[in-house]
């Protein structure tokens, strides 16, 4: 069977005559052979270049997808190094190791919860302390400016008759924050961290499972206008007990549901721990291995 053969239209939308046949050849169409059979070299040369398109465009394509993820990914209050602008004097304190963190409503409420294990013992809910109490908060400051600066260090807000005192050398020296001496100033190099450890002394007679904020700020002397608090939040006491007594009614016997002699009592003991937990990245209160003792003292439970 002879092959049929396409014509190309010629310049004039003629239509030119089929290709003379040699015997034992394959002809092409006059469409893929502009200027008679392409060598192998041209085919190669063409492959290539394809071949270097493909790879611009894929390397392209790659920088493009990973933008989008890095963009789309949370800091989540970690200690952040990142290529944007900045800005003199930006500064961010927070809990230790999370200058970043975020609280209720943003960056400036922020907390770390700690409680007092002191003057708390076999309180009931609604007494007070017995005794001081002191306990020890580590916060991490950051240097997000675009150079070296000087941050001073202060409590705008702290409860009526606390102590608060700061170190800036691990605990070696504590500086009492008063109305004399104010704050502290602490150098933190370009894009640096450092921590603090603030020391709050806790007078006695306060509301037992009662949380006390003291507000830590950190403001930048390059750019006084560039501030950030953190709260350190001392709690007296954390986890509250509920007991409960239910005297379990005897159909049997028709007996009414009061301690009589012989009745079932039921005891029901309750745990909650009260402390603050919202926002993200926060240094929250945890109760470990707890114990609670009950002796199932029916007149301490009613008050009979």
């Amino acid at each position: 069977m002879t092959p049929a053969f396409y014509s190309a239209p010629t310049r004039d939308g003629s239509r030119g005559s089929s290709p003379t046949e040699r015997e034992g050849s394959v002809s092409k169409p006059e469409w893929a052979l502009p200027y008679g059979q392409a060598s192998a070299p041209d085919a190669t040369l063409r492959r290539k270049q394809i071949m270097k398109s493909l790879q611009r465009k894929s390397r392209a394509l790659c920088l493009l997808c990973l933008a989008m993820i890095l963009g789309s990914m949370s800091a989540k209050g970690a200690v952040t190094i990142d290529d944007e602008p900045l800005n003199a004097g930006d500064v961010l304190i927070g809990p230790c190791g999370v200058p970043g963190a975020t609280g209720l409503t943003g960056l400036n409420d922020d907390f770390t919860n700690l409680s007092i294990d002191t003057g708390i013992a076999n309180v009931s809910p609604g007494a007070v302390t017995t005794i001081p109490g002191t306990v020890v908060f580590r916060n991490t400051i950051q240097n997000t400016g675009g150079d070296d600066d000087l941050f001073v260090l202060s409590a705008p807000t702290k409860p009526a008759g606390f102590m608060i005192e700061i170190s800036i050398d691990n605990g070696d020296n504590y500086i009492t924050l008063e109305t004399s001496n104010p704050s502290v100033t602490l150098p933190i190099a370009f894009h640096a961290a450092a921590i603090i450890l603030v020391r709050i002394s806790a007078p006695a007679g306060l509301k037992v499972l009662t949380g006390f904020e003291t507000v830590i700020r950190a403001t930048s002397t390059a750019m006084p206008a560039a501030a950030n608090d953190t709260i350190d939040r001392l709690y007296t006491g954390f986890v509250r007990l509920d007991r409960s007594a239910t005297v379990v009614e005897d159909n049997r016997i028709g007996r009414p549901a009061i301690a009589a002699p012989g009745s079932e009592i039921e005891f029901a003991v309750s745990y909650t721990n009260i402390s603050t937990g919202a926002g993200v990245g926060n240094s929250l209160l945890t109760a470990h291995n707890l114990v609670i003792r009950e002796n199932g003292n029916w007149q301490l439970t009613t008050g009979v």
